[in-house]
Formats: structure tokens, sequence, C-alpha cells
């Protein structure tokens, strides 16, 4: 096993928020540690629980390119949650 992915291991990433999901941790960016190991999804789905409503879904980017789910973050890396525009 690598020593990046060692379940014990801690890492930090720094994750910028848009529109509602902004709105609702009162923050544009904030660093977070996560284990190592860990997928942009489960960060998504720890930093934003399923609510009454469910969970707002959103595109994934790691360092400013779109990524899969299955993602799995890296130290220093910089992580987006883009909910849907809104328009009308």
């Amino acid at each position: 096993m690598e020593a990046d992915s060692a379940p014990d291991r801690v890492i930090e990433v720094t994750v910028r928020y848009f529109a509602v999901l902004r709105e609702r941790r009162g923050c544009d960016e904030e660093r977070v540690p996560v284990a190592a190991g860990t997928t942009v999804a489960a960060l998504y789905a720890e930093l934003f629980p399923v609510g009454p409503q469910g969970r707002l879904p959103v595109l994934f980017a790691v360092d400013q390119a779109y990524v899969r789910a299955d993602t799995v973050l890296r130290e220093g890396a910089e992580v987006a949650f883009i909910p849907p525009l809104g328009g009308g």
C-alpha cells in the first residue's frame, strides 16, 4: 500500500464553494482535513449531508478540471463543487 493511501493518514485540501453551497457553508472557501483515499464524492457527502429535500446534485472539479465522482483526492488539491445554474 502506498503511503498516500494509508487510511490513518490525513491530508488537507482547499474546497471552493459556489452559489447556494457558499450560502450553506457561510464561506467562499476553506481548508478541510480528509483521510487519505477520500473521493471527491465522499467529501461532498460529508460536507453536505442528505437533508429533507435530498442532496443537491453537483459537478465535481479538482485543480480546475472536471472530474468523476470516484476521483481520489491528493494533498493540496483544490476542490470545487459546482451546483446547477439557475435561470428563468
